[in-house]
């Protein structure tokens, strides 16, 4: 399929997803017996059909033994042992029993935030993007199947891994979380590799170039051009990806909005203009890009907890 197809059944998919968003249940991460904690693991026998859902988290599913059934974006795929997929957040979808099969799952589940800064130091961060946040949106048709088979020394390596993180996240040590997070990376880091060597042997390689490329370059365009009168829907239209999934896909990576990230390079540009210049606070606005100075100083005010004039008076 061209690139072009291929692209509007991604836009598809993300919006049978959109309009199941009020619906379909929305899991979130306090309401896992964690202890407030950014993350939630657990080994389980998967006995019955649940409701299609939704998380506000990142869910890493691994098939430790046994098959089943894993519906996402409204298509099925068998899943077996030895599978692992990720699941981003919003993205409807739900794991059901084959009869007479047995399947015991491990689900690890993380906020993004836990491994996002983290997890850009790592060679393999682009691989592990286009597996967890572009290919749930390129099932249509049977032309990708949202998941990986590990085989070999790498499925008894994540294995370990996995069981490792679940006896720290059950036994609660001093610097359980540390150990958790740096086995969890360990495990994406891993699994890039098994997608990079995959996508070297896919047709479909162009496609998650493409995306990936699109997003990178919107969010540096943003970066360079935070002063200027932006929307979503002209960037999105520059980089060729609909609103929606060009949305989607920046939440996603930046665990921002369009709008928060836009106004977050403003206020923060402002913050070194009135620490460093004498400019008056509505010339500041103005260069900033904001077009109100009262728009200007509510966001000022909402993301530094103080008036633009007293942050300068207290410099």
């Amino acid at each position: 399929m061209a690139n072009q197809e291929m692209e509007r059944a991604a836009e598809t998919s993300l919006g049978a997803g959109e309009a199941a968003k009020s619906n379909t249940p929305l899991l979130r991460m306090k309401d896992n017996p964690n202890d407030g904690l950014p993350f939630f693991i657990r080994k389980y026998q998967l006995t019955d059909n649940g409701p299609v859902h939704m998380h506000e988290y990142m869910q890493i599913n691994y098939i430790y033994k046994g098959k089943a059934r894993h519906m996402i974006n409204g298509t099925e795929f068998n899943v077996m042992k030895g599978d692992i997929f990720v699941i981003p957040p919003y993205v409807p979808h739900l794991i059901t029993p084959e009869p007479g099969e047995r399947a015991e799952i491990y689900e690890f589940e993380f906020m993004p935030e836990f491994i996002n800064q983290n997890f850009k130091e790592f060679k393999n961060a682009e691989s592990f993007l286009d597996f967890a946040y572009i290919e749930p949106f390129l099932v249509s048709e049977n032309l990708v199947k949202p998941r990986l088979n590990l085989v070999g020394k790498v499925q008894v390596e994540v294995e370990a891994d996995l069981n490792s993180c679940l006896k720290e996240y059950m036994e609660k040590k001093p610097g359980f979380v540390l150990l958790i997070k740096s086995l969890l990376l360990k495990i994406l880091v891993v699994v890039g590799r098994e997608f990079t060597t995959y996508l070297e042997n896919s047709k479909s390689r162009s496609i998650y170039d493409r995306h990936r490329d699109a997003i990178m370059g919107a969010i540096q365009y943003i970066e360079e051009n935070f002063r200027n009168d932006l929307s979503v829907d002209e960037v999105a239209r520059q980089y060729m990806l609909s609103p929606s999934y060009f949305s989607y896909l920046f939440k996603s990576i930046t665990s921002k909005t369009f709008t928060e990230y836009l106004n977050g390079l403003r206020i923060s540009c402002a913050l070194e203009l009135l620490k460093k210049t004498d400019k008056r606070v509505l010339e500041i606005c103005y260069e900033v890009g904001f077009n109100n100075v009262n728009h200007f100083n509510r966001m000022f005010k909402q993301y530094v907890g103080m008036s633009p004039v007293v942050y300068r008076k207290s410099q």
